[in-house]
Parts: structure tokens; C-alpha cells; sequence
């Protein structure tokens, strides 16, 4: 399988992402879209399918959303781990 291309926009919504989840470690899929106004419901949900395919995070069906749930032994990237903000 083609490894998958990123863009570097693709890598800012990642970003910003885990850096949510760093303070929060569980967030609502609609809680994170108002988090990050500036991105599409699309765009959110194809960053979390890299972060799952990472395995830096899980994503749990509920009856009206989705939970975004931080894997424990998951680790940071480079960039976050040298302090990156979020930008919203």
C-alpha cells in the first residue's frame, strides 16, 4: 500500500488535535468541531483516521456523536512535544 500524502495543512489540524487532547485526553467529536471552527467536519474526521492510523487515538461510537479518546501509550510527534500552541 501507497503511504498516504500530507499535506501541510493536513498536519496542522492533526496538531491541533492532540494538542486538545493533551489538556483533555476525552472530547466529544462535536465538542472538538467547535473547538476548531475553522475546519470542516470532513477535514476533522480525515485528521482523526491518521491519528487512528497512528495509533494515537481511538474513536468510540456514541448513540449522537463520536467520543475522541487519547491512547495511552500513545506518543507525542516531534512538533508537539517541543510546545506547539493551538491556534484557534
Amino acid at each position: 500500500m501507497d503511504p498516504q500524502v500530507v499535506s501541510p495543512g493536513d498536519v496542522a489540524v492533526d496538531e491541533q488535535i492532540l494538542v486538545l487532547l493533551q489538556h483533555h485526553r476525552r472530547l466529544t467529536f462535536l465538542t472538538l468541531a467547535d473547538s476548531l471552527p475553522l475546519y470542516s467536519w470532513h477535514a476533522l474526521f480525515a485528521a482523526l483516521n491518521r491519528l487512528r492510523g497512528q495509533h494515537l487515538v481511538d474513536l468510540l461510537p456514541l448513540a449522537t456523536d463520536y467520543e475522541v479518546v487519547w491512547r495511552q501509550g500513545g506518543e507525542l510527534p516531534p512538533l508537539l512535544s517541543e510546545g506547539s500552541c493551538l491556534l484557534v
